[in-house]
């Protein structure tokens, strides 16, 4: 059963006016005012209406549907029409009661609740006449048996369609109040959500603030788009000498380098990367101090941005490298030392070798094995005297005394004569060498002793670390602006997080110890310098058991005929 006029008021609360009404109808009968009544329909009516009551009492506790409580209604019709039959009919005092169901009924929503409140009405209306009490002795008579129900029938419109616009207020203001109910928990929601947000930004901000507090030993420097310092951290106070309110907004990055540097700095702190560079460079600089004293700085430069994404300066992590480049030299200077006493001694050693040596087949002092043995000494002389010429090289190029000499030269003869080396290590080691150039013959500018040392070292390692079976492809190719020389193997592969160490000096992949590769990796630091040297590079893709791929990249080329 729909909402009515009542609302959400409870069946007992809604029979309270014709519990009230039958209550007085029954005192005034009782009472000496005079008016009679048969008794029995009397006492009928009322316990009708209180037997209504008790259902209405009852009817929420029950399992029935809410619809059961129109029966509450059509009850006190009946009881109405007794009542009115027992105290006259027509001229019954208390006919009035009959406008109580009416409107209960009425008021619900449907025109079935008009035609069931107007049948109600007749059936009142109609029964003293159906029961002989009264009869149509007058016109006056026949009106009012018409007029009475089209009256109520009147009213039950009205009270329908004033309880239909009641309805969808009601309605529409239980939909505002859930909307209101809705805005608020939403607001609520929002303002916790705030709130926990507010928090957790103060608490990024306070381990902010402890972490920027922390780091002393890093100068954070972060400058504008024209490299005007708007950052400056107690690092950079402890490493510079200058406060936050000296530097900020006084200071521009150019300023902290020493004045030899300033093109470079310009190009990297206010030109290039002013114009766009987005990725971070790791950058050698030197910087000066408040007091004019200097120090090698290692400086990460990366780009910062708005919250719009759009561009707004710099972030400058500057490290002193003072220690660092201290020891670096003081290890360059022992290699170098070492170098050079182990020299010496190593060609006195492979000098009397020599001379140790018969001349013929009839000068033969020595026995077959005592020249076994001469062989070995031979043999691990010249490995550490090719050892020290590799530390003396790293060394150099450590020093920045490395140099190189170019010269027209075929590439594809170098390519050549790198394999004519390999291939006896090929061959015993049962490894595939294949090599793959041009028709053309490929000349470049280069130093031909040098790159020819590179193919050689990046050759002999894809040998070694290629095991039985496998295969080696060392192939050149010829472009308009650079040359390639593709060193392919289907050895043992480096680990994806070694790739970025393999030119440090004296590093090996972990495959190379784990598979008891000989070596002490000089080989790639070297390779990597004599690309460099040339304006080249050098690629590496490698998959663990799969293989490695070396690719030597330089510039230029042209091809003869």
């Amino acid at each position: 059963m729909t909402l009515g006029t009542f609302g959400s008021w409870s069946p007992i609360l809604k029979h309270g006016a014709a519990l009230t009404g039958f209550a007085l109808a029954t005192l005034v009968l009782i009472s000496p005012v005079g008016i009679s009544g048969d008794v029995v329909p009397v006492v009928v009516a009322d316990a009708l209406v209180l037997a209504a009551a008790v259902f209405a009492i009852a009817l929420p506790r029950t399992s029935l549907s809410p619809r059961w409580e129109i029966a509450i209604p059509l009850v006190t019709f009946v009881a109405v029409a007794l009542l009115r039959t027992a105290t006259g009919g027509q001229i019954s005092p208390f006919g009035a009661l009959i406008i109580i169901p009416v409107i209960w009924i009425a008021s619900e929503q449907g025109v079935r609740h008009i035609l069931i409140a107007v049948a109600g009405v007749l059936m009142i209306v109609a029964l003293p006449f159906l029961v002989g009490i009264a009869s149509v002795a007058v016109a006056s008579d026949l009106v009012r048996l018409i007029f009475t129900p089209a009256v109520f029938a009147i009213a039950a419109v009205l009270i329908n369609q004033i309880a239909r616009v009641q309805h969808d207020r009601l309605l529409r203001v239980q939909q505002l109040v859930d909307e209101r109910d809705q805005l608020v928990a939403s607001l609520e929601q929002s303002t916790r959500e705030a709130h926990r947000q507010k928090e957790q930004s103060l608490e990024a901000n306070r381990l902010r603030d402890s972490v920027w507090d922390a780091i002393t030993g890093h100068a954070i420097i972060g400058t504008d788009l024209d490299g005007r310092v708007n950052v400056w951290n107690r690092g950079a106070v402890s490493l510079l000498g200058y406060t936050s309110a000296e530097a900020i907004g006084r200071l521009a990055i150019a300023d902290i380098h020493r004045p030899d540097a300033a093109d470079e700095t310009d190009d990297a702190g206010g030109g290039r990367l002013v114009g766009g560079a987005e990725a971070t460079e790791l950058r050698d600089w030197t910087y000066a101090r408040k007091d004019g004293s200097e120090f090698p700085a290692h400086v990460s430069v990366s780009e910062r941005f708005d919250e719009d994404g759009r561009s707004a300066g710099f972030i400058f992590v500057a490290t002193d490298e003072t220690e660092a480049t201290e020891l670096q030299r003081l290890k360059d200077e022992f290699t170098s030392l070492i170098s050079h006493e182990l020299r010496t001694p190593l060609s006195s050693i492979l000098g009397y070798v020599e001379l140790l040596r018969p001349e013929d087949e009839f000068d033969d002092p020595m026995t077959g094995q005592q020249l076994k043995y001469l062989d070995v000494v031979d043999r691990n002389a010249r490995r550490l005297l090719q050892l020290v010429g590799d530390l003396l090289f790293t060394a150099q190029v450590g020093a920045g005394r490395f140099t190189i000499e170019r010269v027209p030269t075929s590439i594809t003869a170098l390519v050549r004569a790198a394999a004519d080396t390999a291939a006896p290590t090929a061959e015993n080691g049962h490894v595939a060498l294949d090599v793959v150039t041009p028709e053309k013959d490929v000349v470049v500018t280069v130093d031909p002793l040098r790159i020819g040392q590179a193919l050689d070292n990046l050759l002999s390692n894809a040998v070694k670390f290629t095991p039985r079976g496998g295969a080696v492809t060392l192939t050149l190719e010829s472009g308009p602006e650079e040359t390639r020389v593709i060193v392919q193997d289907t050895g043992i592969g480096i680990p994806a997080d070694e790739l970025d160490r393999l030119a440090e000096r004296f590093f090996r992949a972990s495959t190379a110890s784990q598979h008891a590769v000989k070596g002490v990796g000089l080989g790639l630091t070297i390779t990597k310098a004599i690309a460099t040297a040339h304006d080249g590079r050098i690629e590496i893709a490698s998959t663990v058991g799969v293989g490695t791929t070396f690719t030597l990249v330089l510039p230029g080329a042209s091809a003869a005929a």
